[in-house]
């Protein structure tokens, strides 16, 4: 990994650290649907090793109600710990942002991946 995937890694990391405490996230996948089928959501994350069908039902709730989606650069356990929690998570679901820069970290991570 390049430095500068890694400094765009960390800010997303970050960015995510700070929407779990200070704005409103919901986690698995179950509950990422849901958020998504109420129009809730404003961005949706995914593990890399989420499985197939579960990513091809969060891609098409996300076109339908144009929300982004990520996915992110380690599997789910890892992405559990950076949530804070001592269990995997498969995916999640951002509802509030709480100020942070979220989507920003978002789209410059996805920047960095082309």
């Amino acid at each position: 990994m390049t430095k500068s995937k890694k400094v765009e890694h960390s800010g997303l990391i970050r960015e995510l650290q700070k929407v779990i405490t200070e704005g409103k996230v919901v986690l698995g996948a179950r509950e990422t649907k849901k958020a998504l089928k109420r129009g809730e959501a404003k961005l949706v994350i995914h593990a890399s090793n989420c499985p197939g069908e579960l990513r091809r039902d969060f891609k098409e709730l996300c076109e339908k109600s144009r929300v982004p989606i990520h996915e992110y650069h380690a599997n789910s356990i890892e992405l559990g710990l950076t949530c804070g929690k001592p269990y995997s998570v498969a995916s999640l679901c951002v509802i509030d942002t709480g100020g942070t820069e979220i989507l920003r970290a978002v789209e410059s991570a996805k920047s960095g991946e082309k």
